[in-house]
């Protein structure tokens, strides 16, 4: 019987072939990958050890289910459940932390991170723009924070770049978990952000389970000496200047604070700025409400766009130059020696020690961004031309006004990311920018202002309007904080 063919209609065999190859996948091909890359995995977090500035938090090491069970079955955010469980069903409530555990909660991947993530962003960014780093310490300004101690990197937003931009910068000194918002929230963008040791967060306003989730992860991620990276304004820059600072997160890492083995959290400052940004004209239509009342669909479709302007510059397909991008870091800003030097001490803190600091250090995180702020060619040139009253300029008179702008930010110490050998090189790049962007208008070599993109001239000319008032930036980034804390430190000397 054995040696007689058996038929099968087709009908029948398309789904036992389909069960067939399903089976293989999940059983032989699955398997088989998940232990080469488990083990590529492995191998790379043994050599990351040796060869980053600062070694991967241990905390990595733990799958990210321990990690889930942990947060979950946290005393704090079991008790807000039960609080929650008043308003709605047990099952109700702990479905919903459930939720928010798991949108929190990243999955580091190393090989993603330090090879393939490093190499997109290195290969994305460098085909918009020239990157430089314009002012940072010396090397051992960093050299002296403690392996115990957590770093905290603050910066202001002017891009959804700013991530890809800083990442790049420091995947070889160690790896960063930023703070992410809704926009990232849509698939595959979450499983990317999350694989790149991201964090996304609801910007709305939320109830007390969530918040009380997202605090708890913020503290156990500062008690693993996570490497952090947050933007105090909450949101992106819709008119050039820094927006109204926020101090929700700050709030969250300083409740971390001289608990655990946080013996201390370090505030590192990073400013960006950007020849163009690629969002300007989309925040620019979006001054009012911001991006809160678009949809999911909004979006899907934005994500879309954007992944295909993405892959186009990766594949070579699109040319286009955006100018120069332009970062600077700030001095180190240890909390401890803050303290210290208000006459506290971490030891001696409470919950209401820790709330009270929250903005003193800010505003003192706030004072340096303002003082590191870039200034680069194109928002030299859009100063000059938007500060002028005459209804066009030539390129004699633009070019006269950037060198004497350069020479007086120079000498007030702002950071200048022009060759200091030849200041006519920030007049062509801006002109250039400006023109190829519709912005100016030349016509007989004489330059004019488009008057439907004024709005867009003044964005930029406002990233660096806060170096030419007379009251110092760091006192007006003060004015804008929306959150003010006691100014009492209620910390006495321990005895």
């Amino acid at each position: 019987m054995l040696q007689h063919a058996i038929t099968l209609p087709l009908w029948a065999a398309l789904p036992i072939l389909g069960l067939a190859l399903l089976g293989a996948k999940t059983f032989i091909v699955d398997p088989i990958i998940r232990r080469a890359l488990s083990r590529r995995e492995r191998n790379l977090k043994a050599r990351l050890k040796t060869t980053l500035t600062r070694p991967l938090p241990k905390v990595l090491q733990v799958p990210r289910r321990v990690l889930m069970e942990r947060l979950y079955n946290d005393p704090v955010v079991q008790s807000a459940i039960d609080d929650a469980s008043e308003d709605q069903s047990r099952e109700a409530a702990e479905k919903e932390a459930h939720k928010y555990v798991d949108e929190l909660m990243p999955s580091f991947f190393a090989l993603f991170y330090f090879h393939i993530g490093y190499w997109m962003a290195r290969r994305w960014l460098r085909t918009m723009y020239d990157i430089q780093i314009v002012r940072q310490p010396p090397p051992e300004a960093y050299a002296d924070i403690p392996q115990n101690a957590s770093i905290v990197l603050v910066g202001n937003h002017r891009s959804n770049l700013d991530v890809a931009v800083l990442s790049y910068l420091a995947a070889r000194t160690s790896m960063i978990s930023f703070a992410a918002g809704e926009w990232a929230s849509v698939w595959p963008l979450n499983r990317i952000m999350q694989m790149s040791g991201c964090y996304i967060i609801r910007r709305e306003a939320q109830g007390r389970l969530y918040k009380t989730v997202l605090a708890r992860y913020v503290h156990m991620m500062i008690g693993a000496h996570m490497p952090q990276g947050i933007f105090l304004e909450g949101g992106l820059s819709r008119d050039g200047a820094i927006q109204p600072v926020k101090l929700g997160l700050m709030r969250y890492i300083l409740a971390g604070l001289g608990e655990d083995d946080t013996s201390d959290i370090v505030f590192i400052p990073v400013a960006f700025n950007y020849d163009r940004v690629p969002e300007d004209t989309t925040l620019l239509a979006h001054q009012d409400q911001g991006f809160k009342k678009k949809s999911k669909l909004y979006a899907v479709r934005s994500t879309f766009w954007h992944s295909l302007g993405v892959a186009a510059r990766m594949l070579g397909l699109s040319q286009e130059r955006f100018g120069q991008a332009a970062v600077s870091f700030g001095e180190p800003l240890s909390a401890r020696e803050w303290l210290n030097g208000q006459g506290g001490f971490v030891e001696a803190l409470d919950d209401d020690g820790r709330k009270a600091i929250v903005a003193p250090i800010a505003e003192a995180v706030i004072d340096q961004i303002a003082d590191i702020i870039p200034v680069l060619p194109v928002s030299l040139v859009a100063t000059i031309v938007f500060q002028s009253s005459a209804d066009s300029l030539t390129g004699r008179d633009i070019q006269k006004g950037v060198l004497q702008l350069t020479e007086r930010l120079r000498q007030n110490g702002a950071p200048l990311a022009i060759d200091e050998t030849d200041d006519l090189i920030a007049y062509r790049r801006g002109v250039e920018v400006l023109l190829s962007r519709g912005v100016l208008i030349e016509e007989g070599g004489m330059f004019c202002l488009n008057q439907q993109k004024t709005a867009l001239l003044e964005y930029y000319a406002r990233t660096i309007s806060h170096y030419l008032e007379r009251q110092d930036a760091g006192e007006h980034l003060r004015s804008i904080l929306t959150v003010r804390e006691p100014t009492s430190l209620y910390v006495n000397k321990p005895e």
